[in-house]
């Protein structure tokens, strides 16, 4: 692999990572559910900091969380580090001494504690800076942030949303199935799903749509039904592949959706695979239900989208009906952290391993029995095979 694909790796690893991050920012906020943060900006590093041994004993001090149990670590496009962790957080504490130890008075400020939900705007500007865009774009003072949208912003978000380019601000990974015993790596489909920080700047620009909720349902099924329409081209027939992408269960109900489902040739529909978000299923189980039901007769195949093990535990696998489960990794896992999962795992040919970034993922999902994974390291797999 060339320097420049390796390049590209990383950054779209990032912005996986950086969405990753915002969505798990507006799932706090949204259950007011109390997290605590580690921010390291290596961005900011002085010449002097940017070398290798530098990088090293930084990254030596971030070890305690990088193996802690229920943290979350997002490496951002522009290098820094974020780490999330349930309370207490006393390996984020016990990183943090480290850093600032290894770390001078003039570089101390590198390092940032911050809680969510009260850290929320502030982190959300944090992704979109290591994103390239301008944080002084986002909107100025508490009023500003929970300034009610009119009808003027609405029209607004919706014609450059018909206008805008999906595919520069859509993140593509393969879906691929890896055998221990050495197989070449067969892609099963390609998931699509869209960078919403990036759109969001890009149609609603200084207006932070975590903090309207009501406009981002909206733009989501018109983001989806754009996409489904782009699927449906008689263009992208002749090149077809499986594809999979998330899904408002309220997408599925709508006209759109149905001229697009009508459009598809004869046994097109078990080639894709849509996926419910977790957030969507427990705001409507209903409607849920209802979305489900009509995609399986139709004869889609259904996924519950990325989920980590605290939300499997509110969604057993069993009860929901779906033909996927798309469990996102953390380092937890391979430490051991997998209570609740045994149900899951029980059925492992059910199981794709999503946001694989490291060896150790894809050597924790085979000793489980997964053999269907995504994420950027998977992606150099492809590519290499």
């Amino acid at each position: 692999m060339s320097r420049a694909e390796g390049e590209q790796d990383r950054r779209h690893g990032g912005i996986r990572a950086a969405a990753d991050l915002a969505g798990l920012v507006r799932e706090c906020v949204a259950a007011n559910a109390v997290r605590e943060v580690l921010h390291l900006r290596l961005s900011k590093l002085g010449p002097a900091l940017q070398r290798p041994h530098h990088q090293r004993l930084l990254r030596d001090a971030l070890d305690p969380v990088l193996a802690a149990a229920r943290t979350r670590v997002f490496d951002l496009p522009n290098g820094d580090v974020v780490a999330v962790s349930a309370p207490p957080g006393l390996a984020l504490e016990t990183a943090r001494l480290a850093l600032l130890q290894t770390l001078d008075s003039a570089t101390a400020d590198l390092v940032q504690a911050l809680r969510l939900p009260t850290g929320a705007a502030l982190l959300l500007a944090v992704t979109a800076e290591s994103l390239g865009m301008d944080p002084a774009a986002e909107p100025a003072g508490e009023a500003a942030r929970h300034a009610p949208l009119g009808s003027f912003d609405l029209d607004t978000a919706e014609r450059a949303l018909a206008q805008a380019d999906l595919e520069a601000m859509t993140l593509a990974q393969g879906v691929c199935r890896l055998d221990p015993a050495g197989e070449p790596v067969e892609p099963l489909w390609e998931d699509r799903r869209i960078v919403w920080p990036i759109l969001a700047q890009a149609i609603l620009p200084g207006i932070g749509l975590e903090d309207a909720a009501p406009l981002q349902r909206r733009l989501a099924r018109l983001v989806e039904l754009r996409m489904l329409a782009d699927i449906g081209r008689p263009a992208a027939a002749l090149g077809w592949r499986p594809v999979g992408l998330p899904v408002v269960p309220a997408t599925l109900a709508s006209p759109g959706f149905l001229r697009f489902d009508e459009a598809l040739p004869a046994g097109r529909r078990r080639d894709i695979v849509l996926a419910f978000r977790p957030a969507d299923i427990l705001a409507d189980p209903a409607g849920f239900a209802e979305a489900r039901d009509q995609a399986r007769r139709r004869g889609y195949r259904l996924a519950l989208d990325d989920s980590p093990v605290e939300v499997l535990a509110m969604l057993p696998a069993d009860r929901l009906d779906l033909d996927f489960v798309r469990l996102r990794w953390v380092a937890g896992l391979a430490a051991g952290d997998a209570e609740g999962l045994a149900e899951l795992l029980s059925r492992p040919d059910q199981v794709i391993l999503t946001g694989v970034d490291r060896p150790a993922a894809i050597a924790w999902g085979w000793e489980a029995g997964i053999r269907c994974f995504q994420g950027p390291l998977v992606e150099r797999r492809h590519r290499i095979g």
